[in-house]
């Protein structure tokens, strides 16, 4: 949500987020410790079990040109390498200058220092020239968003996305359950200060109407993290020209 403080400053809640984000996970707390473990590149398939899919779904091929927005630690960037090894550099974007740091020491301690380019931005401003990618991905990210900057955010992905490019994204989502559902959302905000949480129904027209078709539902079924958290997830095209 975008609104004017009353110091009568621009408040961004994705900028937020990512202070949010910088002070908590440098605290020397044992839930600090307990989530940088698990954003850790190592953990990557417990956090985004799709992910092994991903090659596959996305169709994709060492030429392809990749961003992720989000990247957090880079974790899912470092796994598509191995399975992919494109050709290009991948990009990765974060709000949180912490976890830009942290991704490119990972990058660093791997020898992959020339395979992507890690960057400090924002999702609705993103810093690429018109259809630049052929895939994006974003995961985790958009229940940082409300409802108009999520909207940003996928007219800036349109934008960068070459005709017929892919997007995928996957989030937590509301359970039917309301104490399960209170839970997780006390979960999810731990350590930060928004979870907007949507339906497949709210997500698939939010897309819709940003311009995304072929929208094929993703990131469903088991994972071997949070086993009672649900997801909601898609995989969605740029119309060509």
């Amino acid at each position: 949500m975008k609104k004017r403080t009353s110091s009568g400053t621009l408040y961004d809640e994705q900028i937020a987020t990512a202070h949010d984000y910088d002070r908590w996970f440098a605290q020397d707390t044992l839930g600090a410790r307990w989530v940088r473990f698990w954003f850790a590149p190592n953990q990557t398939l417990f956090l985004n079990t799709p992910a092994r899919r991903l090659p596959r779904l996305l169709s994709l091929k060492p030429t392809d040109k990749l961003l992720d927005i989000g990247c957090g630690y880079g974790g899912l960037l470092i796994y598509l390498h191995r399975k992919v090894g494109f050709s290009q550099a991948m990009e990765g974007l974060d709000c949180s200058s912490l976890m830009v740091a942290r991704a490119r020491e990972e990058f660093r301690a791997r020898g992959l220092e020339a395979c992507a380019r890690i960057s400090h931005g924002l999702a609705t401003r993103l810093p690429y020239p018109d259809a630049t990618f052929d895939v994006i991905v974003s995961t985790y990210v958009i229940k940082h968003l409300s409802d108009d900057l999520l909207g940003d955010m996928l007219a800036e992905a349109m934008r960068v996305l070459k005709p017929g490019g892919r997007l995928c994204l996957w989030e937590a989502a509301p359970s039917r359950n309301p104490y399960l559902h209170n839970f997780n959302v006390k979960l999810l905000k731990m350590g930060v200060s928004s979870a907007h949480l949507r339906t497949v129904g709210q997500l698939r027209a939010i897309l819709e109407l940003a311009g995304f078709r072929d929208l094929k539902p993703y990131g469903h079924g088991l994972y071997y993290y949070y086993p009672p958290l649900p997801r909601v997830g898609f995989i969605a095209v740029r119309p060509p020209v």
